[in-house]
């Protein structure tokens, strides 16, 4: 799948898309390396919920909102 396209799945899709950290790692891993357009797209598209005013990437574990779940 190129990038485009697993872009385009998480915000098509964004339910297929809300995992623990362990789940979001591997689900950004594009070509050898992770992408962070990919983590990027996780907090815009399938986010979790919310932490004061920033948005959640992850179910469990640490958070881009800054929390761990």
């Amino acid at each position: 799948m190129t990038l485009e396209e697993k872009l385009q799945d998480i915000k098509d899709h964004p339910g297929r898309h809300r995992h623990t950290f362990e789940a979001l790692q591997l689900c950004c891993f594009h070509d050898g390396a992770l992408d962070t357009r990919l983590m990027d797209a996780h907090e815009t598209y399938a986010s979790t919920g919310t932490n004061g005013s920033r948005r959640c990437d992850v179910t469990s574990g640490p958070c881009s909102c800054g929390a761990w779940h």
